[in-house]
């Protein structure tokens, strides 16, 4: 299955056994770091769940290397470049590249490709364990130019209003050209609990009758009852605040932004959440309505706040 090879669902846990032993006692320890470094964005998609935000945000430079020093002492081990704009667009990406790269970092890169080949040194390229194209650029342009990856080469698309059989059909085009390890199928989630169950079982059919490299993750809206992912996948927004998940977005009431109320602890303050001597803190979970990580939640939970059962697997 390649689902879970190529997405974030909380299985790759069980290979860090270093880190589930902290979270045993409640001293996390971050494994992966989300950056999304500029708000700024070539594309206006529609079903863009970031669209309220102020499209001009770049993370400091100073910044953000203190922050990455600190947490690659405290254990970190990957970096994900992603959007909330699009990561080619930040001034200092080629640099950042090759910084984390000298700590030992391995990173993966998501972007919509269209300024991949124009704004990524080749030899920072070469550099990334893995690219995720978002294909929705094929909403918008007739098709997208990419450059040699050397590292895993991934397609993801979100079926949305604009999709059309034209869409689907130049999206093959471009596997056929490219020829992607995988393509990513998901449903927009900006959508009611109906929508999404009727969306989850509808388009996975669909994608399931279309074969490899094809298939669909389903996004099911649940909240959980304890929020931890953010302490071994810490998100970092545009605007300087590290946020408990990606997903905060897709909330009731988060008016298409990462509302304030998702706020976890400025860059500044990362080292109240991961110092070795205090303890986890769950983030609250009573704004999160349309949270995606249920899966992942409960799987911490578990580890975090062990019953009295656990030897009978």
């Amino acid at each position: 299955m390649k689902e879970p090879v190529y997405t974030s669902t909380g299985i790759k846990l069980i290979h860090h056994t270093e880190a589930v032993d902290r979270l045993k006692v409640g001293l996390p320890t971050p494994i992966s770091l989300q950056v999304a470094p500029t708000s700024r964005c070539t594309l206006n998609c529609i079903f863009c769940s970031n669209a309220n935000r102020d499209k001009h945000e770049d993370l400091p430079e100073d910044d953000l290397i203190k922050t990455i020093i600190y947490l690659s002492s405290k254990g970190l081990k990957t970096v994900e470049w992603t959007g909330g704009g699009d990561p080619t667009l930040y001034e200092h990406i080629n640099a950042f590249i090759g910084f984390c790269n000298n700590l030992g970092f391995e990173q993966g890169f998501i972007t919509n490709g269209l300024l991949l080949k124009e704004r990524i040194e080749p030899d920072r390229l070469k550099l990334l364990k893995w690219v995720r194209i978002s294909m929705n650029c094929l909403d918008y342009k007739p098709q997208v130019d990419l450059p040699e990856i050397k590292g895993t080469l991934g397609f993801s698309y979100v079926m949305n209003d604009l999709t059309t059989d034209e869409i689907l059909l130049n999206l093959s085009e471009h596997v056929k050209k490219y020829n992607p390890k995988y393509v990513r199928i998901v449903p927009n989630c900006l959508a009611t609990f109906e929508e999404q169950e009727e969306n989850n079982r509808n388009i996975s059919q669909i994608v399931k009758m279309w074969g490899e490299p094809y298939f669909y993750q389903a996004k099911n809206f649940s909240r959980p009852e304890r929020c931890w992912w953010g302490y071994v996948k810490p998100f970092l927004l545009h605007d300087g605040y590290f946020y408990p998940c990606s997903s905060v977005v897709l909330n009731e009431g988060s008016d298409k932004t990462f509302h304030h109320k998702y706020r976890w602890a400025h860059l500044s303050e990362i080292g109240t959440l991961f110092n070795g001597k205090e303890k986890m803190v769950p983030f609250p979970t009573e704004n999160c309505s349309h949270c995606v990580f249920r899966p992942q939640n409960d799987l911490m939970d578990s580890i975090v706040n062990p019953n009295d059962m656990i030897n009978f697997v």
